[in-house]
């Protein structure tokens, strides 16, 4: 860690300002591979952002949306074997960060990993909530926007991508075929993709503990299994200048299969209930989205746009637990079966219109509400078939959610540019189930946010750098969601501990607030190279943290309220491009603070102190190379004065390489994580009896070659 915090910060600095000082030299550019659309319109926007168009998406090869984001600036993704990705953006996630799909607060069955990077046109990346999106986005909001319809001109296009991925042996193929065409006003185009995964997972987890002694060792092994069909078609009608209709939608439907066995052994104090266990997990979760738009342009530049928008998922799933003994002769069996079930539509609209003196005022409105249900039937029989335990769960919830903003972006003169805006945003949990009582909970706020831009004037003829500072103030909050407030028990099958707790959720959760500055410089070196510095201060009020506590001999953990925090941070991100090389470089280093928790090591649950990236490609007229290195330094946290958690630094590198035969023929060959270093993570209870329990991750690399063929 101390290299990267000196020396190899120091490095990365260096080798971006070479790049930008050799940039001033004359050479002809023979390709662009940094998008200089994308970067001018995230050095002239008012509000903060950051694009990563469609080139950049693909570039890489990734199989999923988690790993481009891994790459941008102040994003760090924490992907655990065998775990659904977490995306962080200034360390925070958890509900921190905001999606959005297509500019409106995604789905809560939405997952980074539910979308493939061939059904997305870009994404935006703003550090500072707007009034016109969700102002639930203490940390910053990632917009994704799917595909747009058809080709700019008449005419029809087809591209197929066939490959496969080679995990550990194992194959994992995939095809994905697009049609775009156009028919007058009418512009279509359809994505679908057929894919195989395979995921296998094997780890370590050691148990220490004091008074009693305890040492034991538990060998398990985690095979996921993976089917996935998607469609992803969009429509665009332009009948006349003024009127133009969209409509998009998004289907997928997934069959999981995965097994887990456990092998204990113990060297010193008791084993736990079950020392050997075999657990199986299948599930078919289907997710649908839908949306029709209008968009009318009136006179003087005015324009009125409303979005109908509905998503829909279900998952039935079923689970067996079987715990034996040392001598694999079974002693119990769990049986669940569950499966929820989420309606959503979202109706949203509005008006904007340049006025006096450079302002565009804009205005608009979102109602949404979301209908969860879920069942859960668990039955518990011994070795003989006799029932231990039978219980049958089932609750309903819904959101019912209603905002309006207004914001004001000014044009103040050349140098000065402004930001003005304000959201009022109201949600309404209630829910109500047969195993406890009901939930009725109202979360909200009101949130002003202040963005400017400061560009000093440069002399005439002036074609070096250019320098621009950025300033803003926003106020955004995090409400709880369905299951946090829910107060349903989800139980452990063995070994539970301060460590390992069963959990449960807590109606009686408040929304978390938080109010934010932010402070920016950028430099810009012609149309493809960027230095930038920025800075920002976070204080947050009711936290929501874990409450580890132990009833009845069971351990439970539940999130509850407990006093403020702080958090803050720095952030640096350059690129360059000189002919055919560009680089790109990014490092962020984090501080938190929480009031509730003594000692050292209190810090927002999952928050990393350093992060960065650093990366090259090279391109030919025949041949693209490149790749990047990712470091997350080690995560270190403490959610109460008896639990501590700590992660062990990650190391990743992946490269990429691209053959193009002929003007519509492309062989893709990516690597994924050829480091493959071992993941370590820690959990410890410091209470009257000490346990510490640490599982060693074996990481794997992920190849894959992919054949592109347009026809």
């Amino acid at each position: 860690m101390h290299t990267f915090r000196s020396g190899g910060a120091g490095a990365l600095l260096l080798a971006v300002q070479a790049c930008v000082h050799a940039q001033t030299a004359p050479d002809p550019i023979q390709q662009v591979l940094v998008s200089a659309g994308a970067d001018a319109r995230q050095a002239q926007s008012t509000t903060t952002s950051i694009i990563v168009n469609r080139d950049e998406i693909l570039r890489h090869g990734d199989g999923t949306l988690s790993d481009v984001l891994k790459r941008q600036p102040g994003i760090t993704v924490d992907a655990s074997p065998g775990k659904a990705a977490a995306i962080r953006m200034r360390g925070m996630g958890g509900g921190y960060v905001g999606l959005l799909l297509n500019g409106l607060p995604a789905p809560a069955g939405f997952a980074l990993e539910s979308l493939s990077p061939d059904v997305i046109e870009r994404i935006e990346i703003r550090r500072t909530a707007t009034a016109e999106t969700s102002s639930q986005a203490m940390a910053g909001t990632i917009n994704v926007i799917l595909r747009r319809a058809g080709p700019a001109r008449g005419g029809a296009a087809t591209e197929i991508k066939a490959g496969s991925a080679v995990v550990d042996g194992y194959l994992a193929p995939q095809l994905v075929a697009e049609h775009s065409g156009r028919a007058g006003a009418l512009a279509y185009t359809l994505v679908a993709t057929l894919r195989h995964d395979e995921n296998p997972v094997t780890a370590v987890t050691t148990e220490a503990g004091s008074n009693p002694g305890l040492l034991r060792r538990i060998v398990w092994s985690d095979h996921q299994t993976e089917e996935v069909a998607e469609l992803a078609p969009r429509l665009s009608w332009q009948p006349d200048a003024r009127d133009t209709v969209t409509t998009q939608g998004y289907l997928r439907k997934r069959r999981l299969d995965n097994t887990k066995r456990e092998a204990e052994s113990t060297e010193a104090g008791s084993p736990t209930a079950f020392p050997h266990a075999v657990q199986r997990f299948a599930a078919d979760p289907l997710h649908v989205y839908a949306d029709v738009a209008w968009t009318r342009r009136l006179d003087g530049g005015a324009r009125v746009t409303a979005k109908l928008s509905g998503y829909y998922t279900t998952r039935d799933a079923d689970f067996v637990y079987r715990g034996m003994d040392l001598r694999d002769d079974l002693r119990e069996t769990h049986r669940v079966a569950s499966g929820p079930t989420e309606r959503e539509w979202t109706f949203n609209g509005s008006w904007r219109r340049p006025m006096w003196r450079g302002h565009l005022l804009a205005a608009g409105w979102e109602l949404g509400r979301k209908r969860r249900s879920e069942y859960r039937r668990e039955r518990q029989t011994d070795a003989d078939d006799a029932v231990l335990l039978s219980s049958d769960e089932d609750y309903r919830a819904s959101v019912a959610r209603g905002a309006f903003f207004v914001q004001d972006e000014w044009d103040i003169d050349e140098e000065w540019s402004a930001y003005v805006g304000l959201r009022r945003e109201d949600l309404r949990t209630t829910g109500e189930g047969n195993a406890h009582a009901p939930v009725d909970v109202h979360a909200g706020t009101s949130s002003p946010i202040l963005q400017t831009l400061f560009k000093p004037a440069g002399r005439d003829g002036d074609t070096g750098p250019r320098d621009q500072f950025r300033f803003a103030v926003s106020r955004t909050y995090k409400a709880p969601d369905i299951i946090r407030l829910m107060p349903r028990r989800y139980t452990v099958d063995n070994d539970n501990s301060a460590t390992n707790p069963d959990q449960q959720g807590n109606p009686n959760l408040k929304p978390e607030l938080a109010f934010a500055v932010d402070l920016a410089w950028e430099r810009t070196f012609g149309k493809n190279s960027m230095v930038s510095v920025g800075a920002f201060h976070k204080r947050i009020r009711d936290v929501t943290l874990y409450r580890t506590y132990q009833a009845g001999g069971v351990w439970t953990a539940m999130p509850d309220n407990l006093g403020g925090a702080t958090v803050r941070g720095i952030e640096f991100e350059g690129k360059a491009t000189r002919g055919s090389l560009a680089a790109h470089v990014n490092a962020a280093r984090n501080w938190s603070h929480l009031d509730s928790v003594p000692g050292p090591d209190s810090r927002i649950e999952g928050q990393p102190a350093y992060s960065g990236n650093v990366g090259l490609d090279y391109g030919t007229g025949r041949v693209d190379l490149g790749g990047t290195y990712g470091y997350r330094g080690r995560v270190t946290g403490r959610t109460s004065a008896v639990l501590s958690s700590a992660d062990g630094i990650k190391h990743q590198l992946d490269l990429y390489a691209v053959w193009k035969p002929s003007a519509g023929s492309r062989l893709r060959l990516s690597v994924t994580d050829l480091l493959h270093q071992d993941y370590i993570a820690r959990v410890a209870y410091d209470g009257a009896s000490a346990l510490t329990r640490t599982t060693a991750y074996r990481v794997r690399t992920t190849w894959r070659l992919v054949w592109e063929q347009a026809l």
